[in-house]
């Protein structure tokens, strides 16, 4: 079993993009989504598939499973949840400075909302806020992939 350790924040500014070493475009779509559990399928690149499956999140953890698939069933799977709207986001790695980040952009039903993501190996590993980024959303439950799925970010008040 696998424990991801992540922190999760806005981005608030362009700056990030200087840093950017990668990209890449990912597709991606829920199975199953129940508190304390998640089953989702991602495309990267219309390439690579991947099924994972997230466990209850304690403090900035939680279990993760992810096992890679053939992309045509991949794509097979993303049109089968009919409870959701897919996510379409590019996914850019950064270096330098601020490797390990990496910034997701959205598009589609969640577009205007840019995520930056820092994976550690354990919940005490000391981390910085890059300049770039804003408000800490680990711990809110809105920000997660699964989330948005069922509730786009075009969809939030924006009072």
């Amino acid at each position: 079993m696998g424990t991801e350790f992540e922190h999760k924040l806005v981005v608030r500014s362009e700056e990030w993009r200087a840093a950017v070493t990668a990209s890449s475009s990912l597709s991606q779509a829920y199975l199953c989504t129940k508190p304390g559990m998640a089953i989702r399928v991602r495309l990267v690149d219309d390439t690579t598939g991947y099924l994972t499956i997230k466990g209850k999140q304690v403090g900035i953890g939680r279990p993760e499973y992810e096992y890679e698939i053939p992309a045509d069933d991949a794509r097979a799977l993303l049109a089968m949840p009919a409870d959701g709207v897919a996510i379409a986001k590019t996914r850019h790695e950064l270096g330098g400075e601020w490797s390990g980040w990496i910034v997701d952009e959205f598009a589609g039903a969640n577009a205007g909302l840019v995520m930056a993501e820092l994976e550690v190996p354990a919940e005490d590993t000391p981390w910085e806020v890059p300049v770039w980024a804003g408000e800490n959303v680990t711990s809110d439950h809105r920000y997660t992939n699964a989330e948005l799925f069922t509730h786009p970010y075009a969809h939030w008040s924006k009072d």
